[in-house]
């Protein structure tokens, strides 16, 4: 069996290409850090013999002001690689978002995701899209909450803390990923169903590595106190990870208190 994943360098890219491999996978990275773009899977794809591809590349985060970056990469791109696996016959498997759900939207992020599961809708119905909630681990992206909590300190939260959450362990994460590769469903939700806090997410880091917390009164544009999950989808049913037991998995299960 042969896959693409492109944003395969990326955080969960990586992941998701470990775990293909040691099912003896052949596994095609297509990453713009390598020097290729996801819109050139065309070429791959005319070669034959590709079961899948796993189309993760993407601009990111709800904060990201670039709308023109993200009008290219998350919508231009995407419907490239759309269309080239419907000519080809080949099973898509792409990122989506929770922020991709019309009540967690807030920003060009997440208008640009939901776009892609319409027209995945209408132009490719075989492909089927994963709506990812806050998926963290080892090796964190940066810029998000937990490479914060692991690199710098003190960490400032705003809006006090208070934010909630679906904090989704990246093995959880990679599994939902493998599921969709089966499914012929359009949309399919991997999400902790377990509602977490900001501030408690912080503090599970802190009984490890001593990180000192900032509560902030103010509130960050486009940010939302809630993120839901869209109940009109499946959840990909696992056993998920508790936040508890997926942060003693990023310290290796060391506690070592400051």
């Amino acid at each position: 069996m042969k896959v693409i994943i492109t944003g395969g360098e990326g955080f969960i890219g990586m992941a998701l290409a470990a775990a293909l491999s040691r099912r003896g996978v052949d596994v095609v990275s297509i990453d713009r850090k390598s020097g290729r773009e996801a819109d050139s899977i065309d070429d791959e794809l005319s070669s034959g013999g590709v079961s899948c591809v796993y189309h993760l590349a993407a601009q990111t985060s709800v904060f990201n002001d670039d709308k023109r970056q993200i009008m290219h990469d998350n919508i231009g791109t995407f419907v490239a690689v759309c269309d080239s696996c419907r000519r080809h016959g080949t099973k898509l498997v792409y990122a989506s978002s929770s922020t991709a759900n019309p009540v967690n939207t807030t920003s060009m992020y997440g208008i640009s995701k939901h776009f892609d599961e319409e027209y995945a809708r209408c132009y490719n119905p075989r492909a089927t899209g994963v709506r990812l909630h806050n998926v963290y681990g080892l090796n964190p992206r940066q810029g998000t909450l937990l490479w914060h909590l692991l690199h710098d300190n003190p960490v400032k939260l705003v809006n006090g803390g208070r934010n909630v959450r679906h904090f989704t362990y990246i093995d959880d994460a990679v599994e939902g990923l493998l599921y969709a590769y089966g499914s012929n469903k359009q949309l399919v939700n991997i999400a902790n169903p377990e509602e977490t806090s900001v501030y408690d997410f912080a503090m599970e880091v802190q009984a490890y590595n001593g990180v000192e917390i900032s509560l902030l009164t103010e509130k960050r544009d486009f940010d939302k106190i809630a993120q839901y999950i869209d109940d009109r989808i499946d959840t990909v049913p696992l056993q998920y990870i508790t936040v508890a037991e997926g942060i003693r998995r990023v310290f290796g299960g060391n506690c070592e208190m400051p």
